[in-house]
């Protein structure tokens, strides 16, 4: 039963892939609670699923890498749910490699797992050794990569057009859409090149902007050192409009630099909505103004659940399941940062909420998005 079934989804991969905006998909509030499939509505407190063969189910996280509040995360919000229904979890971290990350997925095949879950990565290139899974009967799950891996049965992310969307809205208003923005970005991963490619296609319609591709690595330390070289050879007040960074962790070093240089006139946001983020964004004079939030850990929740319903059955998802994303600014912060952290992140980050909302009323809603996809 397992392995048709397995077969025919592998089968169908290129059709639903192309299908993907088109198809049922699962989307969420900031609280976790599903308004799509049953899958999603399940949750991290759904029953316990089936026992693996050889007793309690083992699921495989195979992360391309943890670097940040994102990937860290998603693997908890896998663990929390496998965890719950009496499994173990495997992790593995390929240091930002594909090779590796390839590599990690096939030697997680090979060591009797029931189910995997995929975070991040190039989905040409894992469809191979995904396909190996799919011929173990092996369930996967993609969560963040963006597109449908063949052989797959979903990807869990968050919707990238839209919060690419998001962030270039925010960025491109606190700019009264005019300037000279450097766009910081690691070329060759996927979530990165989606949400720049729709940041260049939105500055098409406004001609008094104008983007500077900076090709960088996955370190801000490298960043930094990208931006004061940018800063120096751009002293005038006014040359630089804004920093867009693709990710949080991009923004912070950019940040370093030009407070260093004392110009927080530029503007700079990203995507992501890590902890670390919030004391930049309340920074006194910071240069930070925005940042997309994702729900990550319900990112792994959903991904962990679908994995362990693959187990006994279909689960009734399309192949994008999407959870929400909203906008924090310093006017809205502290409901944005309680909504992904719950009100314990004060405590957590060492700030003060009472200072942080004399300092910045918060005089914004959190406008929590999500893509509406017509059903049946």
């Amino acid at each position: 039963m397992m392995g048709s079934r397995r077969r025919r989804l592998a089968g169908i991969g290129a059709i639903v892939a192309v299908a993907a905006l088109l198809a049922a998909c699962t989307v969420e509030d900031p609280g976790g609670d599903s308004t799509g499939s049953e899958a999603g509505e399940e949750g991290p407190d759904a029953q316990p699923g089936p026992a693996g063969p050889d007793g309690p189910i083992r699921v495989g996280i195979a992360s391309r890498e943890i670097l940040n509040d994102y990937n860290r995360d998603i693997i908890a919000g896998v663990t929390s749910v496998v965890e719950a229904a009496g499994g173990t979890v495997e992790v593995t971290d390929g240091g930002g490699d594909q090779t590796t990350h390839n590599d990690n997925i096939e030697s997680l095949i090979n060591s009797d797992i029931d189910a995997l879950v995929i975070q991040l990565g190039d989905a040409e290139q894992m469809a191979p050794v995904v396909q190996r899974a799919v011929e173990r009967d092996i369930p996967v799950v993609t969560a963040g990569v963006g597109s449908l891996v063949e052989g797959a049965i979903t990807d869990v992310g968050g919707d990238e057009a839209l919060m690419a969307e998001m962030l270039g809205r925010t960025l491109l208003g606190s700019i009264d859409y005019e300037g000279t923005v450097y766009a910081f970005w690691v070329p060759g991963a996927p979530l990165l090149e989606t949400r720049l490619r729709v940041f260049e296609a939105m500055v098409a319609d406004y001609p008094r902007v104008t983007v500077e591709r900076v090709p960088t690595e996955h370190s801000p330390a490298r960043v930094q050192s990208q931006m004061e070289a940018i800063l120096s050879a751009n002293p005038d007040e006014g040359s630089i409009a804004a920093v867009w960074a693709a990710y949080d962790q991009l923004a912070t070093g950019a940040v370093q630099a030009i407070q260093q240089a004392g110009r927080n006139e530029i503007k700079v946001a990203a995507i992501d909505g890590d902890r670390a983020t919030f004391p930049i964004l309340f920074g006194e004079d910071s240069p930070f103004v925005a940042t997309v939030v994702q729900d990550a850990v319900h990112i792994g929740e959903l991904a962990g659940q679908i994995a362990i319903d693959a187990l006994s059955g279909d689960p009734e998802v399309g192949p994008a399941t999407f959870t929400t994303a909203w906008v924090a600014t310093r006017a809205n912060g502290i409901a944005a940062a309680e909504a992904r952290y719950g009100p314990g992140i004060w405590e957590e980050l060492q700030l003060d909420r009472d200072a942080v909302e004399e300092r910045y009323p918060q005089t914004q809603e959190v406008v929590v998005m999500q893509p509406v996809v017509p059903t049946d």
